[in-house]
Order: C-alpha cells, then structure tokens, then sequence
C-alpha cells in the first residue's frame, strides 16, 4: 500500500505532497482542484512501464485524439520543458517509485496516414522536426531498504500509421491498480465476473454483496454477457433491472476483487447513487477491501458520501486508523493538502464544517 504520494508538474498541479496515506483516502475539494488528476497520476504510478496508460487517461475524460496537443494536455499548463515527476512510498510491498514522464520529439520524415485507427485523427500526418510525437518514460524502484535499483526506459510515439511501443528491458509488476469513473465504471463487469467463475469464487462475492442486499440469492452470467440475479421471484432478472445502485456495487466489488493486493481508484464514487445508498456503498467497500487486501482512492462532490464514508467505517471498520479524508485547496500556483482522520472528521461533521 501507499503511504506516500508526491506529484509535479502533472495536469493541473505544480506540486503536491500527500502523507499518511492509509486502506481507505477520499479526496474532496472544488472543481478543478485536481481530484481527478490525483487518481490518474497514482493510476500512473502503479503501471509505470505501461506506455498507453496516458493515452487511457484522456480516454477516461473522453479526449481521444491523437496528436501532439495530447501528449502535452498531461503537463502542467502544457509546459513541456519541464517534466512531470511522480513518486510514491510504498510499505505493502516495500519500496520506492519514481516515475519521470518527458515528451518526445519527431526526427525524421514519415508517410502520410492512409489507415484507420480507434483514435481520430484530425491533422496531417507529415513529419516536421522538434514537433512532439509521444511520451518517454523513465521508471525507477528501490526494493526493500536499498539506496539503488533497476531502472527501466520506455516511450510511445505515434508515427502517422500507429503507435510505437518500447521497453529497454522486461518488466514484470504483480502490484496491480485499476482505475474506474463514471464513463468505464460497467464496462469490464461481466468479464470480471466471468473470471471470477472460472476461478469458483462467486460465493465470496455474493457473500460481500448480501451484507448490503440481503435479498440477493444468487448472481450469474447469461447470453451477451448479461447478469442476472436471483432476488426471491419466479426468474432471474438482468442486474440492470434491479437497479443501478446494485450493479455499481457488484462493479466496484470485482474490480477491488481483481487488484488484490493492490490498489483501486474510484473517481466521482457518489455518481449514479441516492443519498441513502451512500453509507451501503461504503459498507461493501470496507468490506471488501479489508477481504482483498486493497488500497482505496476516491473522489467525491457529495457531502453525504463524506458523512457515508465516516459513519460505514465507524459501524464496520477495522478499528484500526484506516481512513483519511483529504481536502485538496489550490489557489493560483500553489496546491496544498489538509487531511483529516476519522476522529476529526466525525467532529467537523457534527460541527457542521465544511470539510469539502
């Protein structure tokens, strides 16, 4: 797990620093204070080999085009002379990460693009020298207690036909995150479930799940892929039928099933759900997280997801000093932090403090 993150010259943030990171972190703060930018840069730093990763990320915010402006969106004020730098702590396994993400440059001349691809193009293809045409990638880790480790090269370009892939050696990470939003939060959910079939661990799921629905019964795949449920009637119902709120949580469940061990960033975690389903959703999150062994991040805009947040761990936690509310505040070129423990948080509530 992480227990400390620092970020410069990433999106909207020139530099920020956070501590005490613990199982559970909420981030909370106004519009475009770098909520999500601080997912996507942790999101990073767990595949810092994975060269299409800044590609996904502006997918995830539905930028998909693929030309020099976005290689540089991903910058600070889209400054690329300066790079970013990602660093992370971690005590689960133990070790330190550092990820140093440059531009890179065209140099030399290339056809013009004839073939379709999943990203729209809306330029011409020809080369012009010093223009940016991909991202390198420079990723070192110390292991344990040393004073040096490995270091690995990569990079991504796009040529005009395709996108070009390196790696100067093999790498091979089983410290897993998977980032889930709005947009991609129900896309991989039958695959996963599928997975987790093969693997004959859907009791443990449905076992989580009926903690917070204890009419569930049972949960399977059909035809296209769809799921049904099993709620006490005479046929099973597609799971989208049921409701939205119950699909999210078996959403959010197998995704934090699937990066045991690791971590699972959440962004807008409040998103679909009522007010009253806030403190269930934090409920099978402690809960699963605590039975996968998983670091949460998630952002939110609701002040009831804060209260939900603070309540669910009180009634089901570990007891333990597990969770941490950050209120990110940025004012022109400086970022700061304040964080908040579940004891302080529970006070500023009951105070009626705006912890948001």
């Amino acid at each position: 797990m992480y227990n400390k993150i620092k970020i410069k010259n990433f999106r909207g943030i020139p530099g920020l620093e956070l501590k005490n990171l613990r199982r559970f972190n909420l981030f909370v703060g106004q519009n475009n204070c770098g909520k999500t930018s601080l997912l996507e840069s942790i999101f990073l730093l767990t595949g810092p080999t994975n060269v299409d990763l800044p590609v996904v990320i502006n997918n995830f915010r539905g930028y998909r085009l693929a030309s020099d402006y976005s290689w540089t969106v991903i910058f600070y004020k889209l400054d690329t002379r300066s790079a970013i730098q990602l660093e992370g702590e971690l005590t689960k396994p133990k070790e330190k990460r550092l990820l140093i993400i440059n531009p890179s440059k065209e140099t030399g001349v290339s056809k013009p693009n004839n073939s379709s691809s999943h990203f729209t193009i809306k330029e011409s293809q020809t080369v012009r020298p010093g223009r940016i045409n991909g991202l390198s990638m420079e990723f070192s880790i110390k292991k344990g207690g040393s004073k040096t480790g490995p270091t690995f090269l990569s990079g991504i370009k796009w040529s005009g036909e395709k996108f070009e892939r390196s790696l100067s050696a093999p790498y091979t990470d089983s410290f897993k995150g998977i980032y889930i939003n709005p947009r991609t939060i129900l896309e991989d959910t039958a695959q996963r479930f599928s997975e987790v079939q093969i693997k004959k661990q859907e009791a443990t799921i449905l076992k989580i799940l009926q903690k917070v629905e204890p009419a569930l019964l049972d949960i399977s795949i059909g035809a296209e892929n769809i799921l049904y449920c099993d709620v006490g009637f005479d046929k099973r119902l597609p799971i989208n039928v049921v409701g939205e709120g119950l699909n999210k949580l078996l959403s959010i469940i197998l995704a934090i099933y699937e990066a045991s061990g690791g971590v699972v960033l959440i962004d807008e975690i409040e998103n679909g759900l009522h007010y009253r389903a806030q403190e269930i959703l934090w409920k099978a999150i402690i809960e699963a997280a605590g039975a996968f062994d998983v670091q949460v991040f998630a952002t939110t805009h609701s002040f009831e997801n804060v209260k939900a947040y603070s309540s669910a761990y009180d009634k089901f936690g570990d007891g333990k000093d597990d969770l941490r509310l950050y209120r990110i505040e940025k004012e022109k070129e400086h970022t700061d932090v304040v964080d908040f423990n579940n004891e302080m948080l529970k006070t500023a509530i009951e105070s009626d403090w705006e912890v948001r």
